[in-house]
């Protein structure tokens, strides 16, 4: 089947990994971004390894098949949610001065 796409060797395809890393991919295109995906799922995204206790891999695979969501999807709605959160309280704590000793 023929292919309106451009061709490209396969050291050019590897060498525009670091520019897909970066944001700036010349051969491979960026997923465009459904209308019912939020800002936090564009891309470029980075990998990240994290170590989560057998009881956290469980909750997070439950989550995922209870809502259909992919796990790295709700991973970072977690981090943002309690990011916000965290925000929101220290804006709501009183300003206090850290005082060292009498004035």
């Amino acid at each position: 089947m023929q292919s309106n796409k451009p061709a490209f060797t396969a050291d050019e395809f590897i060498d525009d990994a670091n520019n897909y890393a970066l944001g700036l991919p010349r051969i491979v295109s960026l997923r465009k971004q459904l209308p019912e995906e939020d800002d936090s799922t564009r891309l470029p995204m980075r990998h990240a390894t994290f170590t989560l206790s057998e009881e956290a891999i469980a909750a997070l695979n439950d989550l995922s098949e209870l809502t259909g969501e992919a796990k790295s999807k709700l991973i970072r709605r977690l981090i943002l949610r309690a990011t916000q959160a965290v925000q929101l309280e220290l804006t709501r704590l009183p300003a206090t001065k850290n005082k060292t000793g009498p004035d």
